[in-house]
């Protein structure tokens, strides 16, 4: 999904550019294209706040008090 988000800015901006279109939704492309950095940090807090709360779920609903079967 990160991919195709990504790929999908990456299109646009390069649609925008060889069109030369304008306005909000196309700047809005062309600051997302140009700052990528930016975006895969916001993409890497994304997971660890993603990883922070299933593991706080996992430890509230005590999933690891769970019995085993194992045959």
């Amino acid at each position: 999904m990160v991919a195709v988000l990504i790929g999908g800015i990456e299109a646009l901006a390069l649609i925008a550019d060889k069109l030369d279109l304008k306005g909000g939704f196309w700047g809005l492309i062309g600051a997302a294209s140009d700052n990528f950095g930016l975006l895969g940090c916001a993409v890497i807090g994304l997971f660890v706040v993603s990883w922070l709360v299933s593991l706080l779920f996992y430890k509230l609903k005590r999933y690891d008090d769970m019995p085993v079967n194992l045959g």
